[in-house]
Order: C-alpha cells, then structure tokens, then sequence
C-alpha cells in the first residue's frame, strides 16, 4: 500500500492505494498545520483503520503549501514509519512542461494534466474547482500548455461576507432558483451559476481556438455543485490528483526495476 497527500490551500487530502486501487480517503483542514501536533494527531487517528490492514510503504504528496512541508515530511515519519517524496522536490512530474517559466507552475495542475493524459490520452483540458479554478490543456503532443487561473467557490463566497458590510456568510449548496428572493439564494445563485457561467465561457473559447476537438475533464471539490450548470463540464474525475501521485510512484518503480 501507498499513501498520497494533497496539501491544497483549503484541505489536506490523504488517499491510500492498493495494488493501484484507491481504497480510502480523507481530509483535514490545511488551516490546522499551524499546529502540527494537534494536525498529526488527527491525520493518525484517520489514517488507522488503513494501516491496520496493511502497513505504508511509500508516501508521495504534491503541495502548494509550501510551509507545510517540512511537518509533512515530519508526520510521514511518525505516522506511516517512511519518508515522503515531494513533487518538485523529491521527484519531477514526467511532461513535458511548455509553461514560459516552468518554475512558475503550481504541482498540483502537473499532476492533474498528467493524471488525466495517462486516463483519457492526449488533447485534453483539466477543469479543478478547488480553492481557485483552475483550466489546464495537455496538447495532442502530450505537452503541457498552460492554462488559466480564477477565483474559486469559497474565495468568492468569503470576499463577499468580508469586502462589503452587509452580506453575510452563506453555506454553499445547490441554488434552487435562478432569481433568488432572500439575501442567501441571491449569494448561491451569483457563485454557482456566475462559476458555471464562467467555466462555460472559457471552455467555449479554447474549443473555438486552440483546443477544438479536446475532451474536458472536470474534478476538484467543487465539482459536483457546478456540473449540473455546466453544458461542457460532463466527465467527472474524483481525488485526480492523489491518482496521478499513484501513477507517478508506479511509473517510478518501473523505471527503477528497468
């Protein structure tokens, strides 16, 4: 069994495979590694039921937290008995990276593109709702192309209770109306469909130019509340990210067997 770790900027996402299968997953909030006991703790006691069963003998993970690497590498240690490959550290994600500054490319969006090339080949463009909503495009050469950056679900729906003095905090869920008729439908209303709206447009846009014949592949955590809005976003790839970090162990014990 492998674990991997996704530090995003909202969650920690610990997955563990194995035999290439995903059988667990769990998360725990990035905010709390300010207290790395208190985070180790809790990432123990989840990860029990698992390492019960069969001990860890990899731990790969992809961080756009970089302050929390040292504790990740510290708490590998502890918890699962094995050091922690990092990406962009311990190890390069295997694509051809065509960024104008390659440095300047979070990990995560490598390892999705890369995650979804090996799941659905070549001529592709990642959707990830997560803290930002990010669109990455893997070329019909396999290349890494880039991509774009927006705000995320959450980042929205805290700018509005935090930059004005009267909106409230509002949980997302799904609208139930397009025209909202209280403050808090208003708010679900403008970032769920102002999102899917959004995602539209831009998937619209590189159909017509640069990615015309490309296949959309939608994840992150907010994925299921946008895909019912959306008329591109149909194939729905749950925790890419942590099976890229699989693929990647895999393909790394290939190599060294070769």
């Amino acid at each position: 069994m492998i674990a991997t770790v996704d530090i995003g900027n909202t969650n920690v996402t610990v997955g563990f495979f194995a035999d290439s299968r995903l059988v667990g997953v769990f998360k725990v909030l990035t905010s709390g590694w300010g207290e790395p006991v208190k985070v180790e703790a809790l990432i123990k006691d989840k990860a029990r039921p698992f390492l019960k069963k069969e001990a860890c003998r990899e731990v790969y993970a992809c961080s756009v937290v970089p302050q929390a690497n040292k504790h990740l590498r510290s708490i590998c240690r502890s918890i699962f008995k094995t050091d922690c490959k990092i990406a962009g550290e311990d190890f390069c994600v295997p694509l051809m990276n065509k960024y104008r500054i390659p440095s300047q490319v979070g990990q995560d969006r490598l390892v999705n593109a890369y995650a979804a090339l090996k799941l659905y080949g070549k001529g592709l463009v990642v959707v990830d709702f997560g803290t930002a909503i990010t669109f990455d495009v893997v070329s019909r050469g396999a290349e890494y192309l880039g991509g774009l950056i927006a705000p995320g679900l959450r980042l929205m729906q805290e700018s509005l209770n935090n930059k004005t003095a009267l909106l409230p905090f509002v949980e997302l869920a799904r609208p139930i109306e397009l025209i909202g008729r209280d403050t808090a439908s208003s708010i679900r209303a403008g970032i769920v469909f102002g999102a899917a709206s959004l995602c539209d447009g831009i998937i619209e846009r590189l159909l017509k130019k640069e990615c015309r014949g490309y296949k959309i592949i939608v994840t992150g955590g907010d994925a299921l509340l946008i895909k019912p809005h959306s008329r591109y976003l149909k194939v729905v790839e749950e925790d890419l990210i942590l099976k890229g970090l699989a693929m990647i162990a895999a393909s790394q014990k290939i190599s060294k067997k070769l």
